[in-house]
């Protein structure tokens, strides 16, 4: 029998073998050039959706993440709504506000 901190564990080894320190500081480098985390991603065999899994999962990774689409942000949207959402924008605010409307 698991138990939730094997587990826990596990899933952490997962993300870090799929996702290495070297993948994601690429990641990170190609968003502050102005890709989009989408494209970003693609480019590096990845889907968004692994991409944010990872973040979730690896925590320091995560904030890193958060911290960049916050600073390449685009002013001219309305952050923190589905509109912002819907025009590309993966900030925090914008992802959290299609979470709550799901």
């Amino acid at each position: 029998m698991s138990h939730p901190i094997d587990d826990a564990e596990q899933l952490i080894a997962n993300a870090e073998e799929e996702f290495p320190p070297p993948v994601r500081s690429r990641l990170i480098a190609k968003l502050r050039k102005g890709t989009h985390v989408d494209d970003a991603a693609r480019e590096l065999g990845l889907t968004p959706q692994r991409v944010f899994s990872a973040a979730r999962i690896l925590g320091q990774f995560g904030e890193q993440l958060d911290a960049t689409l916050t600073a390449q942000r685009d002013p001219g949207i309305p952050h923190g709504t589905v509109t912002g959402f819907n025009k590309r924008c993966r900030c925090p605010q914008c992802r959290g506000a299609v979470n709550r409307r799901i």
